[in-house]
């Protein structure tokens, strides 16, 4: 009884569906989306460890996502040092020539 009651409640949801679906997306896109909500239950109860499995990938995923995005910032920012010691660098030698220049001037006759 519970079970020819749940299948007809889902067929009139579906056939529901189907026709608003089908009148925004047309034959085709409102039949995938349909079967997707179907579908959607039949997953949750056959199948939690395949879900568990994926949710566990999936979060594995975007760890190792987010581990390379921070070794991406401080490279980044190891090379921004870098960037820095190099302008230093060529500020010292500028003065470095300033100075030899000054001192081997020579001086101006009046």
């Amino acid at each position: 009884m519970v079970i020819s009651g749940i299948a007809i409640i889902t067929g009139i949801t579906g056939l529901c569906l189907g026709i608003i679906l089908g009148s925004l997306l047309g034959r085709i896109g409102s039949v995938r989306i349909l079967a997707c909500i179907l579908r959607a239950p039949l997953i949750l109860i056959t199948a939690p460890g395949k879900l568990k499995s994926k949710w566990k990938i999936w979060h594995e995923l975007r760890d190792t996502r987010k581990i390379e995005r921070l070794n991406r910032q401080k490279k980044i920012k190891d090379l921004q040092e870098q960037i820095g010691k190099h302008k230093q660098g060529i500020k010292n030698i500028k003065s470095q020539i300033r100075r030899v220049q000054w001192e081997f001037s020579e001086p101006k006759g009046d």
